[in-house]
């Protein structure tokens, strides 16, 4: 029985450009199961935000999706006509986004836009005003915000950009969605109140039964909160596990490199960067995307893609290393 709530397959997305295409994710795989919660890492510019936004059908003007499926709920996105994707985002799944700013119109008050959210989720009766107000101030008061009933009546541009942020995040789990895509959920926010939210997301993921999906650059949140990572690099997904292998037997070289740059609070060792940037889109590597940066490198790297290869049960990695069967670099 196939118990996945989100299946992406082999999804590449271009940009146009002038000069060419730019090949931003290219064959990505990745599934979510209903109540499982997920992390997507890689450093910034590895086509994190552009992958999660495709699952909700949002798309540049200048992008291409030469191929590719997006399945939820086993129905794909991608063919999903506008009033299907209407019932999509407003019940179904709901989005933190990383700039707050582009996510608040400014022409609107913080409750008309958080009442039509909750209005369209369908958790209150559209008609029940003091119903839709209740949903709003919990979710607000949930995300520390002080005088929800002010917040409300006030417009974005007056708040600080730390606030905007956490009326976003009030805004996704207001709704009660399947689905929470959190793309950097605490940026702009101060440490104690990033523990907080974080916090709330993973209590009321867990409460509701609901799946998550967590952007982050902090391998330090993705193991406190996720089941499982996919480690993006350049548009690939070159290592996915669960969490607890990431950490305790990573593989990719790319994987061992993000981790060799945490600093050591016990002082052992130095920390150690991951040599040169990442590629150009417009004409990436041929072969492994990470071959340019690879201290393993090798001609087969250069010039053929590698497949994931299933390595142990629920570890696979993108890595022509671990193409031997035994589970250890060649």
């Amino acid at each position: 029985m196939n118990n996945n709530l989100l299946e992406i397959r082999d999804l590449s997305i271009n940009f146009k450009v002038y000069d060419g295409l730019l090949k931003v994710v290219d064959g990505v795989d990745l599934k979510v199961k209903t109540g499982e919660k997920v992390g997507l890492v890689g450093e910034s510019g590895c086509g994190k935000t552009t992958t999660v936004k495709s699952i909700l059908n949002i798309f540049d003007k200048q992008a291409v999706v030469p191929h590719g499926e997006i399945n939820f709920d086993n129905k794909n996105v991608l063919k999903m006509n506008d009033k299907e994707l209407h019932v999509l985002r407003g019940k179904d799944l709901s989005m933190i986004f990383q700039d707050p700013t582009a996510s608040l119109n400014p022409v609107f008050t913080v409750g008309e836009q958080m009442y039509d959210v909750i209005k369209y989720s369908g958790i209150v009766d559209k008609k029940d005003k003091d119903g839709i107000k209740k949903k709003a101030i919990r979710a607000l008061k949930d995300c520390s915000m002080p005088d929800p009933d002010r917040i409300l009546q006030n417009y974005p541009f007056q708040l600080s950009g730390g606030m905007r942020q956490r009326v976003c995040i009030a805004m996704a789990l207001s709704t009660e969605s399947r689905l929470l895509i959190a793309d950097e959920p605490t940026t702009n926010l101060d440490v104690t109140i990033q523990d907080q939210v974080l916090k709330l997301i993973r209590a009321l993921v867990s409460e509701k039964g609901s799946s998550l999906i967590l952007i982050t650059h902090s391998l330090g949140v993705a193991r406190e909160m996720t089941d499982k990572i996919y480690v993006m690099y350049a548009g690939n997904i070159v290592e996915n596990a669960l969490t607890t292998e990431i950490f305790e037997n990573p593989l990719h070289p790319y994987t061992i490199g993000l981790l060799e740059s945490i600093p050591k609070l016990t002082g052992e060792g130095m920390m150690q960067g991951i040599y040169g940037r990442l590629p150009n889109y417009l004409d990436p590597p041929k072969g492994c995307r990470f071959y340019p940066r690879c201290k393993f490198g090798t001609d087969i790297c250069k010039d053929n893609k590698p497949t994931l290869y299933n390595v142990a049960d629920n570890h696979m990695v993108a890595c022509h290393k671990y193409n031997t069967g035994k589970g250890e670099l060649a």
